[in-house]
Parts: C-alpha cells; sequence; structure tokens
C-alpha cells in the first residue's frame, strides 16, 4: 500500500512514534535518481506521474509508480448521468 503524507502529517507521525526502522525508513530522502525517472515517462492525459514517485531501481532502469486513469465504466460501473454526483465507492 502507498500513502501520500503531507509534511505536516509526517512530522505528526514522527513525533508519535519512537526512533527504530520505521522512523529511519520515513525519514529517508527521495532516491537521487526519481526526478530523472519521473520526467522521462511519457505523460498525458490518462497517465500521471508525481515528481515525488517511488522508483524501484535495478541495474538497467527503474520501475516507475504511476497513474493511469480507469472510468467508470472501463471499471464495469454505470456511468453518471451529467446531474449526478459521484458517490465514493461506485456499487454494480
Amino acid at each position: 500500500m502507498w500513502i501520500r503524507l503531507e509534511k505536516n502529517e509526517l512530522d505528526l507521525i514522527l513525533k508519535s512514534i519512537p526512533d527504530g526502522p520505521l522512523v529511519a525508513k520515513l525519514r529517508e530522502p527521495a532516491h537521487p535518481d526519481t526526478e530523472a525517472f519521473a520526467g522521462a515517462v511519457q505523460t498525458d492525459d490518462e497517465l500521471e506521474v508525481d515528481p515525488d514517485t517511488i522508483i524501484s531501481r535495478g541495474d538497467e532502469g527503474a520501475f516507475v509508480m504511476s497513474w493511469t486513469w480507469v472510468s467508470n465504466e472501463e471499471a464495469g460501473f454505470p456511468s453518471l448521468d451529467d446531474n449526478e454526483e459521484p458517490s465514493a465507492s461506485p456499487s454494480l
């Protein structure tokens, strides 16, 4: 699972837990190659990459975590009418 934390949220967590492996992991800076790999992804309206994304570095490159747009219809949910408000979790 991946959770985006704002700086103030991260600070609250770090204040409330004792030093140890989790604190060390949360304080780790982004990999130095992150920006270069994130910038190399060809994005469009259906594919986005956050500038502080997670990368999994290998010898010859990296996997870059990205966001892919999937419509309700593509996921098997009914599409919304123009006047309908989106719900937190559409039901089939």
